[in-house]
């Protein structure tokens, strides 16, 4: 340890052979920071127990890639969150262990002028839980003060999360599934209901944040159906990360007074098979989504089956307008395949009309927003 103490300190070490000598198998994603991981678990022998697979998407575009679209701010906890979980799916892939994904996102000092704190969010990713933490920098250290000073802390919480040490790393946001949320990151069709539904009125979205619009689409398809209707909020995404516990728990604290599904099934094909007979609501956007080939791997025949399993499953569609390119679209406007149209049913504008989104709303609260 001594000859070695200028990149890690003898505790460390102990906490890495602790875990190369576990069951714990896991994939690193380190962007902007903390790289120096890698080295440090690859320096100890057994690493090859532990890391299944690591990368440094450092490019803009490396990111992008990997979590299936532009992050809204690239050092936050949300990118760290998704880090992780796209490490902890593709660990499921790899690893036949316990299996973890560790997502980082940093900002250190660098040669040139930057915006906002020098600061490090990292979060670790189990099929049990969720773990966030945070470590403000000071921006008068070096880099590799900083860079030293966030490998420590990253090891340190690898060590409470994985092995139940004690840790004095910043944990900032925890969340522990029950046994009823887990089989939610499985492969598995899931679904698990806050409250008493019966799964026939379903308003799915990913509620990042629930708003007013939200509300009143569910009370115009009640007072349309006379039925009592649900959101649902899935955990998986055909082309992003999964959402993380953390996350699905904060959204569904934030929707007060409706029942709230959570499922980990993104396609409507797949939807359709747990809510069988169901009614969507929907807005047009996702709506002119599901009649389109792209989101089928560019198969028609594809698409033409999920439509046919629709109706085999006797689901329905509840369709309201939304804005788009500043103009009002109703289901009139859109160019459906006619087997899709049929299971569709417009709601008026007189009846529903909301411009408000989530999208405005992120950006209207992302920090200098205001400035």
């Amino acid at each position: 340890c001594r000859a070695r103490e200028n990149f890690f300190d003898c505790a460390c070490m102990t906490t890495i052979q602790a875990l190369h000598d576990s069951a714990w198998q896991g994939v690193l994603h380190i962007t902007g920071g903390g790289g120096s991981v890698l080295s440090e678990l690859l320096a100890v022998p057994g690493a090859s127990r532990t890391l299944l697979d690591a990368t440094i998407p450092y490019a803009n575009a490396a990111l992008t890639q990997l979590l299936g679209g532009v992050p809204e701010q690239a050092a936050s906890s949300a990118t760290a969150r998704a880090l992780a979980m796209a490490g902890y799916q593709r660990a499921k892939l790899l690893g036949n262990g316990d299996l973890f994904g560790l997502g980082c996102t940093a900002s250190l000092v660098t040669d040139r002028s930057k915006r906002g704190s020098t600061r490090a969010h990292w979060v670790i990713q189990t099929a049990a839980a969720t773990e966030e933490y945070c470590l403000p920098l000071s921006a008068a250290a070096t880099r590799s003060e900083q860079e030293q000073a966030l490998r420590e802390a990253i090891i340190d919480s690898l060590g409470m999360a994985l092995l139940g040490q004690p840790t004095t790393a910043a944990l900032t946001g925890q969340h522990l599934a029950t046994e009823a949320w887990q089989p939610l990151l499985g492969n598995s069709p899931y679904r698990w209901c806050r409250g008493a539904h019966d799964g026939l009125l379903i308003l799915p979205g990913s509620f990042n944040p629930v708003h007013d619009g939200h509300y009143q689409m569910l009370a115009a398809a009640e007072q349309l159906t006379g039925m009592t209707g649900a959101f649902e909020l899935t955990l998986r995404n055909a082309d992003k990360p999964d959402l993380d516990y953390l996350s699905a728990a904060e959204r569904l604290e934030a929707i007060s007074g409706q029942p709230v599904w959570l499922t980990n099934q993104a396609s409507f094909a797949a939807k359709a098979e747990l809510f069988p007979k169901a009614t969507f609501v929907l807005g047009t956007d996702t709506m002119a989504r599901i009649g389109e080939p792209r989101f089928y791997h560019n198969s028609v025949k594809a698409r033409d089956e999920a439509i046919e399993s629709l109706h085999r499953l006797g689901i329905r569609f509840l369709v309201l307008g939304r804005i788009a390119q500043q103009r009002f679209v109703t289901l009139a406007d859109l160019a459906l395949p006619e087997r899709l149209a049929e299971l569709c049913t417009s709601v008026p504008e007189s009846v529903y009309r909301n411009d408000l989104s989530s999208t405005q709303l992120r950006a209207a609260n992302r920090p200098g927003s205001r400035e």
